[in-house]
């Protein structure tokens, strides 16, 4: 006896027969058409579903949403062919409502027959257009991996946005692939998507200290946001009413270019050039097309020129401004983390006293451990290191590795390789200075480092510890 498969259709008509309803009186419970529910079920061949009619007469069975999901599948397919009317809107609720599996058997169909990429392209599209970021980020992979034209700007934007969908990861490894897998498809992109493309790498690479790909994107970054800006101007002042569309005010582009080429050249210790650069972005009223948008970052970043000039003019040995420094950072809380990493750089190069900035600011360091994002904790690493050398300079070895400790579970945090080592050289270098209770944490947190599959295990991304 052959057995009898589930489908849609069947397990309709169980569940109509043990509800008691015929045709009439559920077409009127679930607010279907009687024709069309008729033609659904008893069609030769039979009507195909739609999704809404599949979630009507799922709320008139009073299952729950998805009941019949896995059986619609095969109504996604009509005499041998795709049924992007059924399919798309299918995978977008699928996405939604969290039915992985069914988006896995969907896919894997769907990609049996030629063509079909711009489907599941679109259907990223959408999801992404609709704020579902990280839902739309498999359907991109998908084209990513399928897509047979290397240079389509189909392709570039499916790279740009899972690039772009990477911005909260921690792990500098992980982030170190991502660069390396979407820098090719950069200059691909249409150039408002290359504007937010090039700013995100070179944020990406200041976080991996990268600094040499941080320059050349800012190059690049400043370049087109130029071009782009004065044909902006000659439409406006020929009254042509089209506009290029940006993710962020075209002003925005243009100063981080000056900015972060300037952040690059400072972190190289290349402090003349670097105070070029900066001035291009202390005053940037002159920018026309601005809206409040706008307004406010040419404001911020008259901010920030101010607060990098005085970090160059610290790094560069300028102690004699450390008290308006210090004012300037009460003034501007924003500022303190960055500001504070500077003083203390300058202070172990410079030999100068920084009890008073570390005493003022005490209160505000206790709530960094708040952040999350990877600039802040990469910020937050490098201000615990520079604080554990600037102690144990100054033979306060208690507190200087209590500060290393927390040097390594961030650099652990941060997957950063060269960081963890140099908190276990500098530790290594101090031991005997360090308390029981310090080399029973040192101790359980190597342990951690060694079981920690992402940083130990045998899969190409461990850390050179033994």
């Amino acid at each position: 006896m052959e057995a009898k498969f589930t489908t849609i259709r069947s397990e309709i008509e169980k569940n109509l027969s043990r509800s008691g309803h015929n045709l009439a009186s559920f077409a009127k419970v679930s607010g279907l058409n009687r024709g069309s529910l008729s033609a659904i079920l008893h069609g030769n061949p039979p009507k195909p579903i739609s999704l809404g009619q599949m979630d009507a007469i799922t709320r008139a069975f009073g299952f729950p949403e998805g009941w019949l999901y896995p059986l619609y599948i095969d109504e996604c397919f009509y005499e041998d062919k795709v049924s992007r009317r059924r399919a798309e809107p299918f995978l977008i609720r699928c996405a939604e409502i969290g039915k992985q599996p069914c988006i896995d058997e969907l896919l894997s169909r769907i990609l049996e027959y030629p063509k079909q990429i711009d489907l599941i392209y679109s259907v990223a599209e959408k999801l992404f257009n609709n704020g579902k970021i990280n839902e739309s980020v498999i359907f991109y992979k998908i084209v990513a991996e399928n897509e047979q034209d290397s240079y389509s700007e189909r392709l570039a934007i499916s790279q740009y946005r899972i690039f772009k969908s990477m911005q909260s990861v921690v792990d500098m490894e992980e982030k170190f692939r991502a660069v390396i897998t979407f820098e090719p498809f950069r200059g691909r992109l249409p150039e408002a998507m290359q504007l937010d493309g090039l700013l995100k790498l070179a944020n990406v690479c200041f976080t991996l200290h990268r600094w040499r790909d941080v320059e050349k994107y800012a190059d690049e970054l400043r370049a087109l946001a130029n071009g782009l800006y004065r044909d902006e101007v000659r439409k406006n002042a020929s009254k042509r009413r089209e506009t290029m569309h940006t993710e962020r005010p075209l002003v925005v582009y243009y100063g981080h270019g000056y900015l972060l080429k300037a952040a690059a050249l400072t972190k190289q210790g290349r402090y003349e050039e670097a105070k070029r650069y900066t001035a291009g972005y202390a005053d940037l009223s002159w920018f026309e097309i601005l809206d409040e948008e706008g307004h406010k970052a040419v404001e911020d970043f008259k901010l920030f020129s101010k607060a990098n000039s005085f970090t160059l003019e610290m790094l560069d040995g300028n102690i004699s401004i450390l008290p308006s420094y210090i004012s300037f950072l009460a003034d501007h809380p924003g500022e303190i983390l960055p500001g504070l990493i500077t003083i203390m750089e300058s202070a172990n190069q410079f030999g100068f006293s920084a009890d008073n900035a570390l005493t003022k600011f005490s209160r505000e360091m206790l709530r960094f451990g708040q952040f999350q994002d990877p600039i802040n904790v990469d910020r937050l690493f490098r201000l615990n290191y520079q604080i554990a050398i600037y102690l144990i300079n100054h033979q306060e070895y208690p507190r200087g590795i209590d500060h290393i400790i927390e040097c390594l579970q961030l650099s652990a945090r941060l997957n950063n390789e060269k960081g963890f080592i140099n908190c276990v050289t500098l530790f290594e270098i101090n031991r005997e200075y360090a308390s029981d209770r310090q080399k029973q944490l040192y101790t359980d947190l190597m342990k951690e480092v060694r079981q920690n599959e992402k940083i130990a295990a045998d899969d190409d991304r461990r850390f050179s510890v033994v």
